[in-house]
C-alpha cells in the first residue's frame, strides 16, 4: 500500500493497492502473482509505507513494482509494517522486500526459471541456492570456503556461533573445506572472519649440515614435533625436508616453533663431529663388494684434494682419511673416516643403495618352411658273356634315393662265374649291393636276367615324390634385473670331432671331441631409460642338427640361425629384430650325351632332380619392465596360467600336475584360475 500527499499517481497507484490486497486472500497451497505486461508496470519510484498489511498483499504490490514473479508457499501468512517516506526504485524496493520478509521468519529463494519462492526460513537452508552473480544480502545462499592453513575442525568451531539460527556449516571429511548456507550477508561476513584467521605464519630456516646427515636429522625433527603435538596443529605446519646433494636441511613452520628446533639442530650437528669415526652400514639392495671400488675411489679423489699436513700425509678431521672394509655375511660396508668424509660416502651410499627394477624378457621365434622334390630316373647294363659280340654298355646316375645297378649286377654275375671260388671278393660286392638297395628310396622297379648265350642285362626304373613342412615356434623368455646380463639355453649337447690321430703302424688311434650347444639360446642385457624405453643388447640363436654329412661319414651337419643386435623398444611393445625369406629351386638333369637329348626315348638315358624350398623366418621380441610386487605378480599369475590351462585341457582327471607339486612345495593351494571355455 502506498501513501503520497504532494502527487495524484501516487495516490492512485495506493488505492489500487489496497483494493488488491483485499480481493487477494487466497485459501489455495500456493498464490503466484505476476508483474502486468511491461506497458502497464509502473516505471517511476514508489513509497513503500505500510502498517498492518497483509503480506500477500506485500508481496503482490512488490511483484506489480519489480516486474518480478513469486510462488507463495501456503505457509506464507501474517501482516507486515513497512514505514518509509522515500521513493524507492525497483531494486531498491527488492532490497526492502528481502529484508522485510527475513524480519518476519520468510525468505525468497530463487528457481531455474528467474522466479522466487516464498517459503519460511525454517527449512529453507537445504534449498539455497549456490553464490553466483550479484546476490541480495537478505537472500540465503550456499558457498564452499577453502581453508589453506587452519585445520577444518578448527575453523568449523570458530564459524559456528556467527551462522544464522535458520543457517547451516558443514565440514566435508577428508578435505579442507567448509559448507556455509546463510543469508549473503552474513556469508560475506563469515568469509572476512575466515580470512583474518586463516592465515600461514610460518618462517623457513635453512641449516647447512657438516657432521650429520640431512635425512636423518630431517626425520628427528619430524618425529619429535609429532610426539610433542605442539599446538594440536604443529604437524601439519612443520615441515622439515632435507637436500642430500648439499647435506642442507630446510624448516618450515610457526616461529615459535623454529625457535626451539633450530638450536636443537645446530648442537646434533656439533655432536656428530665427536661421535667414532668407524661406521657399519648395511646395504639393503646393492652388493657391498659392488660398492666398495667405487667408494675407495670417491675416497682416493677426496684424498687427492684435501690439503695435507707436516710430512705429507692427509691430517686428521680432513676430507680423504678414510679406510673401507666389506663384510660379505651381512652385506655391510665398514666405513673407518672422519665425519665430512662419512658424510660424503654415506651419500654416495644412499643414491646407489637403491632398489632396481627387472625386465622381463620374451622372445618370439617363427619359422615356416616348404621343401618340395622330385626324381625320375632309369638306369641299365646290357653285357655280352664269353665268345659273345655284344659290347659292354650302361648307365649309372650317382642320386641318393636310387640303387646302384653296378653293384648288384657285379654281385650276381661274380656269384655265378666264380661259383665260390673267391669269397672275399664275393662278400664285398654283395654287401655293396646289399647297401645300395637298402639306401634307396620312393618306387623301384626293374627287370634284369641272362640270356642263353651269356649276355646280361638289367634295367632299373626309380621315381620319388618328396614334400616336407615344418612350422617351428619358439618363444623363450627371461627375467632379470636393469643391467644385469642373462641368458637361457634349451637344447642338447652333441659331440663334434675335432681332432683324429694315429700311431706308427696305424695303431693306438686317438680322436679328441668337443661338445656343442645345439638348441634355442637367448643372451641379453637389458638397461632401462627414462620414460619406459628399454634399451637391449641381446643374442638369439636356434641351431638344431641336419644329419650327416655323407651316409659313409659320422660328421654331423647343424642348421644354425643367430642374430646379435641392439635395439630400443618401449616397455610392452613388441619389436621385429629381424628375419628371413629365402626361396631355393633346383634342378638337375643327368643324361648321356646326345641319347639324352631324343625326345620321349631319351628319358630313358638321363635321371631328373627336382627341388624346391622356402624358408620364411622371423624374430620378435617384447620387454615387460617390472617395477614392484604388483608387476612381479601380475607376470607371474599371466606364465602360470598359461601352463596351468595347458595342462588342464590335456588333463583327464581335470586336475594340473603343476597346482599339485606347488601345494606339496609351498603348503598351499595355488591362485585359483578362472573356468575355461568350452
Amino acid at each position: 500500500m502506498t501513501n503520497s500527499t504532494t502527487q495524484s499517481g501516487p495516490a492512485l497507484a495506493a488505492i489500487s493497492g489496497l483494493l488488491l490486497a483485499f480481493f487477494s486472500v487466497w485459501d489455495g497451497d500456493a498464490l503466484a502473482q505476476s508483474a502486468p505486461p511491461a506497458q502497464n508496470a509502473v516505471s517511476q519510484n514508489q513509497v513503500l509505507n505500510m502498517r498492518d498489511a497483509d503480506i500477500r498483499a506485500f508481496i503482490s504490490d512488490v511483484s506489480m513494482l519489480t516486474g518480478k514473479t513469486f510462488i507463495v508457499d501456503p505457509r506464507v501468512q501474517g501482516k507486515v509494517t513497512v514505514i518509509s517516506q522515500q521513493a524507492l526504485n525497483a531494486d531498491d524496493a527488492f532490497a526492502l522486500f528481502l529484508s522485510t520478509l527475513r524480519a518476519n521468519g520468510f525468505t525468497a529463494l530463487p528457481t531455474a526459471d528467474g522466479s522466487y519462492r516464498i517459503v519460511p526460513e525454517e527449512g529453507a537452508a537445504q534449498d539455497a541456492t549456490p553464490m553466483a552473480g550479484i546476490i541480495e544480502g537478505d537472500q540465503l545462499v550456499t558457498e564452499v570456503v577453502k581453508l589453506h592453513n587452519v585445520d577444518v575442525s578448527v575453523a568449523l568451531q570458530m564459524v559456528q556461533p556467527l551462522v544464522h539460527r535458520q543457517g547451516r556449516v558443514v565440514a566435508t571429511r577428508g578435505s579442507d573445506a567448509l559448507i556455509l548456507v546463510d543469508y549473503a550477508s552474513n556469508v560475506a561476513r563469515i568469509r572476512k572472519v575466515i580470512a583474518d584467521f586463516d592465515r600461514d605464519p610460518s618462517v623457513t630456516a635453512v641449516i647447512p649440515l657438516r657432521n650429520t646427515s640431512a635425512d636423518q636429522i630431517a626425520r628427528a625433527v619430524t618425529d619429535l614435533v609429532k610426539i610433542q603435538g605442539e599446538g594440536g596443529n604443529s604437524l601439519t605446519n612443520f615441515a622439515a625436508v632435507p637436500l642430500e646433494g648439499t647435506n642442507t636441511i630446510i624448516l618450515r613452520g610457526p616461529p615459535e616453533l623454529l625457535a626451539r628446533i633450530q638450536p636443537l639442530v645446530e648442537k646434533l650437528d656439533g655432536e656428530g663431529a665427536s661421535t667414532a669415526d668407524t661406521r657399519v652400514v648395511y646395504l639393503k639392495h646393492a652388493a657391498a663388494e659392488e660398492l666398495l671400488p667405487i667408494l675407495e675411489r670417491v675416497s682416493a679423489l677426496s684424498r687427492g684434494s684435501a690439503p695435507r699436513a707436516e710430512g705429507g700425509a692427509a691430517a686428521a678431521g680432513i676430507p680423504g682419511r678414510a679406510s673401507l672394509g666389506v663384510h660379505a655375511g651381512t652385506n655391510a660396508l665398514i666405513i673407518n673416516a672422519a665425519p665430512d668424509v662419512q658424510q660424503e660416502l654415506m651419500d654416495v651410499i644412499r643414491q646407489l643403495d637403491i632398489p632396481r627394477h627387472q625386465v622381463l624378457v620374451e622372445a618370439i621365434i617363427v619359422e615356416v618352411s616348404d621343401t618340395a622334390a622330385k626324381q625320375l630316373g632309369v638306369q641299365y647294363v646290357l653285357a655280352g658273356g664269353q665268345g659273345s659280340n655284344i659290347p659292354f654298355s650302361a648307365t649309372s646316375f650317382p642320386t641318393d634315393s636310387s640303387p646302384n645297378i653296378l653293384a648288384a649286377t657285379g654281385a650276381v654275375v661274380v656269384d655265378q662265374e666264380t661259383s665260390g671260388e673267391d669269397p672275399d671278393s664275393l662278400k664285398a660286392l654283395q654287401g655293396a649291393a646289399i647297401d645300395s638297395l637298402l639306401g634307396a628310396s620312393g618306387f623301384l622297379g626293374g627287370i634284369a636276367g641272362r640270356s642263353r648265350d651269356g649276355t646280361i642285362f638289367g634295367v632299373i626304373l626309380n621315381a620319388l615324390k618328396r614334400d616336407v613342412s615344418s612350422n617351428v615356434l619358439s618363444t623363450p623368455s627371461i627375467m632379470t634385473m636393469d643391467n644385469q646380463p642373462a641368458s637361457i639355453l634349451v637344447g642338447q649337447e652333441i659331440p663334434i670331432t675335432t681332432g683324429e690321430t694315429l700311431g706308427a703302424n696305424n695303431t693306438n688311434p686317438f680322436r679328441t671331441i668337443e661338445r656343442k650347444d645345439v638348441g634355442v639360446k637367448l643372451e641379453v642385457k637389458p638397461q632401462i631409460n627414462e620414460g619406459g624405453a628399454v634399451k637391449l643388447f641381446l643374442r638369439q640363436e636356434v641351431s638344431s642338427i641336419f644329419g650327416p654329412v655323407s651316409r659313409d661319414s659320422g660328421e654331423l651337419i647343424t642348421n644354425k640361425r643367430q642374430i646379435e643386435t641392439t635395439v630400443l623398444v618401449n616397455d610392452g611393445q613388441i619389436i621385429v629384430l629381424g628375419g628371413l625369406i629365402e626361396e631355393d629351386e633346383q634342378l638337375s638333369v643327368d643324361k648321356v650325351p646326345l641319347l639324352g637329348d631324343i625326345p620321349i626315348l631319351g628319358n630313358a638315358f638321363k635321371s631328373t632332380d627336382k627341388s624346391r624350398r622356402r624358408t620364411n623366418l622371423m624374430i620378435f621380441l617384447r620387454p615387460t619392465i617390472v617395477t614392484g610386487t604388483n608387476d612381479l605378480r601380475a607376470v607371474t599369475d599371466r606364465k602360470y596360467n598359461f601352463i596351468q590351462n595347458e595342462q588342464l585341457q590335456r588333463s583327464r582327471t581335470g586336475e594340473s600336475s603343476l597346482d599339485s607339486v606347488v601345494k606339496d612345495l609351498t603348503g598351499r593351494a595355488p591362485a585359483s584360475v578362472p573356468p575355461m571355455e568350452k
